[in-house]
């Protein structure tokens, strides 16, 4: 089968690399092949060490970025190589754009348009796998459900462009209390879950309390005198739950710091 063919046998994006990488090297020695993205969110290596000497390429098509590519080994590439590194690279470069594509595609459909954040496909699509990854660490998995305090008035009273406002700067808010290993979900409506890996209840209430004092304290002049908050809900995983009973334990937990005066985090028993 030819390249253009083989590369085009797969639309993943680290499988098509890495089988472009498995070609390179059937045809020529090097050390390392890297790849990265365009918008740098992912980077692919291939080979154990870096020699000193490097070939650097910059891939478009169409006017599109596709990303970067370099190759380092320690002797110098000599012309023909070069001229071959070149010719199998654009073989690469319309199925690494549909590679790209269909990435972003799939991306696209876990992720809230509004909010930026991740959505309801993507946290049923994550939650058992999530909670399935740390029972075979043994690790903690702990998991809060928020709610945005009576927005309906404030879409009542200050139409939905100005919600919509309050929705993405809560969203941004939380992401940047919460750590990086922690996912933020717009679960519907006014409504975020946040699955934390590796967290007790102790820490996951901790945050909890510190995402409520966050939000309390944001300053939205859209709103004048208007206050946000949350009400928040924390459970922990216990041994033999499901998602299903996870959730409904937070969800409950959630309804509780509600139904109890609002602007509050409850943690499940």
């Amino acid at each position: 089968m030819e390249l253009s063919g083989k590369l085009q046998t797969t639309l993943d994006l680290e499988s098509l690399i890495e089988l472009f990488a498995q070609v390179m090297q059937s045809q020529f020695d090097y050390d390392t092949l890297r790849y990265q993205t365009a918008d740098q969110d992912l980077a692919l290596k291939f080979g154990k060490r870096a020699g000193r000497n490097k070939l650097n390429y910059d891939l478009s098509v169409l006017d599109t970025d596709l990303g970067a590519i370099s190759l380092t080994r320690g002797r110098k590439f000599r012309e023909p190589e070069i001229q071959q590194i070149e010719n199998l690279l654009a073989a690469l470069l319309y199925p690494l754009r549909n590679a790209l594509l269909y990435r972003d595609a799939i991306k696209s459909a876990f992720i809230d348009s509004l909010t930026g954040v991740k959505n309801r496909t993507a946290f049923d699509s994550n939650f058992s796998r999530e909670i399935e990854y740390n029972r075979r660490k043994e690790s903690d998995l702990s998991l809060i459900v928020l709610d945005i305090g009576l927005f309906k008035r404030v879409n009542d009273n200050y139409g939905h462009i100005i919600g919509d406002d309050v929705l993405k700067q809560v969203a941004q808010n939380i992401e940047e209390t919460i750590r990086s290993s922690d996912a933020l979900y717009r679960y519907g409506g006014e409504e975020f879950a946040i699955i934390l890996n590796g967290t007790d209840m102790s820490g996951a209430t901790l945050l909890a309390e510190r995402i409520r004092q966050n939000v309390a304290s944001m300053q939205i002049p859209s709103l004048k005198d208007d206050q946000v908050t949350l009400s928040l809900g924390v459970a922990i995983l216990n041994p033999q739950e499901d998602s299903s009973n996870l959730f409904e334990r937070a969800d409950a937990a959630l309804y509780e710091a509600k139904d109890s005066g609002r602007n509050r985090v409850v943690s499940a028993a």
